[in-house]
C-alpha cells in the first residue's frame, strides 16, 4: 500500500510496539498491532469502516449510568420499533426526566425515586402517568440487556383521575360551524372529513384520491395499523365534489403544502372560534361525535368500531350507553305522558 487510507494514525505504545488507531465521526474507535498492508491489517481496517454507528452520546456518558441507559434504550428494538411520533414523545419525556440525574448509577435507583418523581408531577396526572409508561418501556429494556438488577417501575400504580377527554362537539356546535364555514371552503371539506369518517386527524390529513375506492374511503390507521373502507357519506361526497385540482391529500394549506400535526390542530381551532365557538372544539372532538352520531342511530359497540377501527369496546361502549340512556330516557317520558298527561313529577310534599 503507498498511500494510507483515510482516518488511521500511528503511534508507539509504552512497550514500543506500534499500533495502528482508526478514528472517523461516527464510528467506534478501534486499534491494531497487525502489520500495516498485511492481511490482517487490511481485514482489521476493513471491519472499522463498515462497523455499526455509535449510539447517539455515547462519548458522553459514563457505564452504568441513567445516562448511558438512556442512550442504551435509544439505540434498542424496544425503543426503535415504535412509531415516530410515539419515539419523539418517549425522547421528550426521558430526556426532561434524567436532567440533573443523568450521571447517577442505575443501579442506586429505587421504587421510591420513581414514586417521588410522579408526585412532582401530581398537579398533572397525565404527565405523571406518561413518565411511568416510558420508564417501564426503558426497564423492560434494561432488564433485557442486563443493564438492571432490578425494575424500579414494578409495582408502582398509576395515579388516578377523572377526565372528560376531547370535548365532544354537539349538534348545535357542529350547525354553527356549518353555517359559517359553507360547502367549498378549505375550513368545511376537513370538518365534513373529521365528522363523516370519524377517524382521527392523523389520519385525515393523508385522504386523498387515492384512498377512493369504489364509494369508500380506504385506509390504514397510522396510530393501530387497522385497515378500513368507510363508506362515503353524501355530505362528504359534496366536499368532495368541489375539489377540481389533482392533489396528493385532499387537505393542504393555503400553500399547497400537507399540514403538520400541530398546524391543522391550530388551523381547525382557529376555525370554530370564528365559527363563533368556544375554545376547546378540537378536531378530535368531531371524531367522537361522528361516533355518538352512530351510537344515537342505534349501532351496535361493533358496527362502530367498523367505522372508527378502535380495536377495543371499551371507548365505543361509552358512546352507545350514554346514547341508549339517552333513547330510554325519551321513550320513558313519552310513555308516562301518554298514560298520563297531567302526571306531577314531584312527590307531593310541601312546595
Amino acid at each position: 500500500m503507498k498511500r494510507k487510507p483515510p482516518h488511521v494514525s500511528h503511534y508507539r505504545d509504552r512497550h514500543n510496539v506500534l499500533r495502528w488507531r482508526f478514528r472517523a465521526k461516527g464510528k467506534p474507535e478501534s486499534q491494531t498491532r497487525a502489520a500495516y498492508g498485511s492481511d490482517d491489517w487490511l481485514a482489521w481496517y476493513s471491519d472499522a469502516m463498515t462497523a455499526a454507528p455509535k449510539p447517539i452520546g455515547q462519548d458522553r456518558v459514563k457505564p452504568g449510568t441513567i445516562n448511558a441507559l438512556c442512550v442504551s434504550y435509544y439505540a434498542s428494538g424496544e425503543f426503535k420499533t415504535k412509531r415516530p411520533a410515539t419515539q419523539k414523545t418517549y425522547r421528550g419525556i426521558l430526556e426532561n426526566w434524567r436532567k440533573g440525574a443523568g450521571d447517577k448509577p442505575v443501579v442506586l435507583l429505587r421504587s421510591e425515586h420513581i414514586s417521588a418523581s410522579m408526585d412532582k408531577r401530581a398537579d398533572t396526572p397525565t404527565a405523571a402517568n406518561n413518565l411511568l409508561k416510558v420508564l417501564r418501556s426503558v426497564f423492560r429494556h434494561a432488564m433485557k440487556a442486563r443493564l438492571a438488577h432490578s425494575d424500579p417501575t414494578r409495582g408502582i400504580r398509576v395515579l388516578k383521575h377523572k377526565t372528560a377527554g376531547f370535548h365532544t362537539w354537539t349538534e348545535a356546535e357542529i350547525a354553527k360551524f356549518e353555517a359559517r364555514w359553507p360547502v367549498g371552503t378549505r375550513e368545511r371539506l376537513a370538518f365534513d372529513l373529521l365528522l363523516c369518517t370519524a377517524q382521527r386527524s392523523s389520519d385525515v390529513r393523508r385522504i386523498g384520491p387515492g384512498n377512493l375506492v369504489e364509494g369508500y374511503i380506504r385506509l390504514t390507521q397510522q396510530k393501530t395499523g387497522v385497515e378500513l373502507d368507510v363508506p362515503i357519506h353524501p355530505k362528504l361526497q359534496a366536499s368532495l365534489d368541489t375539489i377540481e385540482d389533482d392533489r396528493e391529500t385532499y387537505l393542504l394549506t393555503k400553500f399547497g403544502k400537507p399540514y403538520t400535526a400541530a398546524g391543522f390542530g391550530n388551523w381547525m381551532r382557529d376555525a370554530a372560534k370564528e365559527a363563533g365557538l368556544p375554545t376547546g372544539r378540537s378536531p378530535h372532538g368531531l371524531r367522537k361525535a361522528g361516533a355518538r352520531r352512530l351510537a344515537e342511530c342505534g349501532c351496535s359497540a361493533n358496527e362502530i368500531m367498523s367505522i372508527t377501527g378502535h380495536t377495543t369496546l371499551k371507548e365505543v361502549e361509552r358512546y352507545t350507553r350514554a346514547a341508549g340512556q339517552r333513547h330510554m330516557a325519551d321513550g320513558a317520558m313519552a310513555r308516562m305522558g301518554a298514560t298520563n298527561p297531567n302526571a306531577r313529577l314531584d312527590n307531593g310534599g310541601d312546595k
